[in-house]
Order: structure tokens, then sequence, then C-alpha cells
């Protein structure tokens, strides 16, 4: 069978619709364009354009593919994220816009302080703090940990794809664990963490396209959703500068108990949120002070 552009790019719309996928003109768009090799805008420059049957195969199985639930940044292995572009798969969770405004508030933080900053990016996964970090702040030293060595297979080959590898220390461990073997990296500047922070109970709510196929490790906070910023809290005053920053991004009405737990360490100050285009608090951040 051979089709259009067009033509093709109906068909698979009417079968994402029917799908319940959310956008699917969009995303059935993003399809062609990763098909075709090109921008989505060039698809109507090009609307006209015959498919010969393998490339009509080809989009169909994408199209199928999405259809049954795999999300279309892991079908296409790219996402958007600070405006840079990032490879994804199933070894990572697919960044989100809301964590672009962490990443904001420590980029705006990072201006007005010295050069050479020294950060910690806990939980890197696909690298997209990290690599953002090191791609908007000229000169800071990034340090990224995660759990999982796959996932850092993925935030390595990201930072050599925005040319920052030599800038980005990689460790493989839970939380601050590797840095034991590895003392003269810190102490740091800031400690940015994007944490699991869906409560367990919450995940089979998820929508599929979540539940199955993003990594678990990378979605579960434990029973309250909470069990990482305790944690945090609690070690980060080992390994962060005096007048550091602390900044975390927190899920949807937990904004109040982080700050209450950052608090309760006695150790930190200037402790404040930052609202999402939704006007949700997204983000808390707090400064160590030891001499509290």
């Amino acid at each position: 069978m051979e089709l259009n552009v067009m033509e093709a790019l109906k068909q698979g719309c009417a079968i994402l619709k029917n799908n319940n996928v959310s956008v699917p003109r969009l995303e059935a768009e993003m399809l062609m364009a990763h098909l075709l090799k090109c921008q989505r805008h060039e698809l109507y420059l090009a609307s006209d354009r015959e498919l010969d049957s393998s490339q009509v195969q080809q989009y169909f199985e994408l199209i199928e593919k999405r259809a049954s639930g795999c999300p279309v940044q892991y079908i296409i292995n790219r996402r958007e994220f600070m405006g840079l572009d990032f490879y994804v798969d199933q070894r990572v969770l697919i960044p989100r816009v809301d964590t672009e405004i962490l990443v904001e508030h420590v980029i705006d933080w990072a201006s007005r302080q010295g050069k050479g900053l020294r950060i910690l990016d806990l939980g890197t996964g696909s690298g997209a703090i990290a690599v953002s970090l090191a791609v908007f702040i000229p000169g800071a030293h990034i340090t990224a940990i995660d759990i999982s060595s796959e996932a850092l297979e993925v935030a390595k080959y990201n930072a050599r794809l925005h040319g920052v590898e030599g800038r980005i220390a990689f460790l493989e461990g839970d939380l601050f664990s590797p840095l034991h073997c590895h003392p003269g990296m810190c102490p740091f500047d800031a400690v940015v963490f994007n944490p699991p922070y869906i409560p367990t109970g919450d995940i089979e709510t998820l929508e599929a396209q979540v539940r199955d196929y993003e990594p678990r490790l990378a979605l579960d906070g434990g029973a309250d959703g909470l069990r990482f910023y305790s944690r945090l809290a609690d070690d980060c005053v080992y390994w962060l500068k005096p007048g550091g920053l602390l900044a975390v991004e927190v899920g949807y009405g937990q904004s109040k108990v982080v700050k209450t737990i950052f608090q309760d360490t006695g150790y930190y100050q200037n402790i404040g949120t930052v609202r999402d285009l939704a006007g949700i608090e997204r983000v808390v951040y707090a400064t160590y002070s030891p001499d509290l």
C-alpha cells in the first residue's frame, strides 16, 4: 500500500485518537517526522510526498506501538528539556517540564555566585538536570549519581551529545554513598535532587504509559512519597558547604511537609518554594547554615 504523507498522518491520527491518546495529531506527526528524519513543520512542506510500502509499514508499526501504550518519547528516543534534545529509553524516566522549574532555579542561583561552582545531582537518570546545568552554568563542575548503571549509560551518552562530558563526573550508588570513595569531589556549592515522590499505593492509578513503561525505581517514593526527603536533609549536611543551596522537586501537596522536614533538622534557613506554571509549589529550596 502506498500513501502520501498527509494521508498516512490522517490515518495514524485516527488510530491514536481511537486508542485515547490525548494529543493524537501531535504524536502522529512526531512519529512521521522521526520516520522521515525531518522536523515536524517540514511535513507540511512535503504533505504530497509519496511513501513507499516499506515506509507505510514502518509508520503504522510505530503508530501501533504508541497505541498500545508505549510513550512516544521512548519510540523516537527523544525528549526536549530546557531547549535541549535528550536521548531517552526505558532505562530512564522521561524528563518532565515541571523539572525545568528546578533547573531554572539553580541556574538563577548560580548567576549570583562565583565561578567554578561544584554541584551534585542526585538520581540523575537521563542526565537531563546535570547536562542542562553544565550547559547553562559556564565553568560549573557537576557530579551526577544514580543507583542504576543502565541509567548512567544514558546520562553519559547525553553528556557526550552536548559536549559537556568533561565537566560531569558520573558515579554509581545510592544517594551520597559513592562519595565516600571520592572525598576530593566535595563539599558542594549546591545539591539538586528530583527524587521519586509518588506514593507506592498511587502507582497503579497512573496512566498506563507511565505505570507500565517508565522505571518503577524512578517513580516509587515509598508509602507516603516522602521517604527520600528525610534521608536527604539529614545526610546533605556532610556534603554541602556552609551557605550552600539544597533544591528539590516535590509532588503535588508535598511542599509543606518537605519544608518542615528541612526545618526540623535545625541546619537550614531561607527555606522557600517555587511554583510551576499551574501555580503548584514544585520546588523546595534551602540554605545550609550549620551555625544556626
